[in-house]
């Protein structure tokens, strides 16, 4: 089976999501909930649908695109990661994680395989501490290690509670739903770039 990604077609998806950004580039801003946010999620389920990918987006905002495999039955695999970006940042932090894992998916199909688990591509919303003070804040629901009442003591700067500020963007579903049950995957592995020291060397 050949599946050779694509890398000229990744890169310019990586170079288009690079320019929603509030900083000039090659820096990227993208705080979360921000218009330039919206704008690269929009962006970002017109590719998932392409794909085409099963869609599906939960109260915090996490994105899910789902390559239904053969057996239900079975947990799914997953990998992903962020792109929200925090002030003047990089912008393969966390966009590799998700476009990288959206071509590893185009290159499987591609190369006509088909996985008897689905494999799920994930968009967690607001890993970077940016606008609520706390990172991880998609990932914090959907393990339970953040309970909704402790979301919904979340404000930012301004002093706006993160119910409003989703009621806002769109997402008005019950942050009770967002935790995922135990198990819910059968594994995860994300591509994520090297931030320290090394990737200078």
């Amino acid at each position: 089976m050949q599946s050779t990604p694509d890398l000229s077609r990744l890169l310019n998806e990586l170079e288009t999501l690079a320019s929603f950004s509030d900083a000039p580039a090659p820096a990227v801003t993208r705080v979360v909930f921000s218009a330039q946010d919206l704008a690269a999620r929009a962006y970002l389920h017109r590719l998932f649908s392409e794909a085409p990918l099963e869609l599906r987006t939960d109260a915090v905002g996490n994105t899910f695109a789902r390559w239904v495999g053969g057996d239900s039955s079975l947990a799914p695999v997953a990998t992903g990661s962020h792109t929200d970006a925090v002030p003047h940042s990089g912008r393969y932090d966390g966009t590799i994680g998700v476009l990288g894992g959206l071509e590893a998916i185009r290159a499987l199909q591609r190369g006509g395989f088909h996985p008897r688990r689905s494999i799920e591509l994930l968009v967690f919303t607001s890993e970077e501490p940016t606008r609520f003070g706390i990172g991880c804040l998609g990932s914090r629901l959907l393990s339970g290690v953040l309970s909704p009442e402790g979301a919904r003591r979340l404000k930012d700067g301004d002093g706006r509670s993160l119910e409003e500020i989703l009621r806002q963007a769109g997402f008005d579903k019950s942050l009770e739903d967002v935790r995922l049950a135990d198990k819910f995957y059968h594994g995860f592995v994300e591509l994520h770039i090297e931030q320290g020291t090394l990737l200078e060397r």
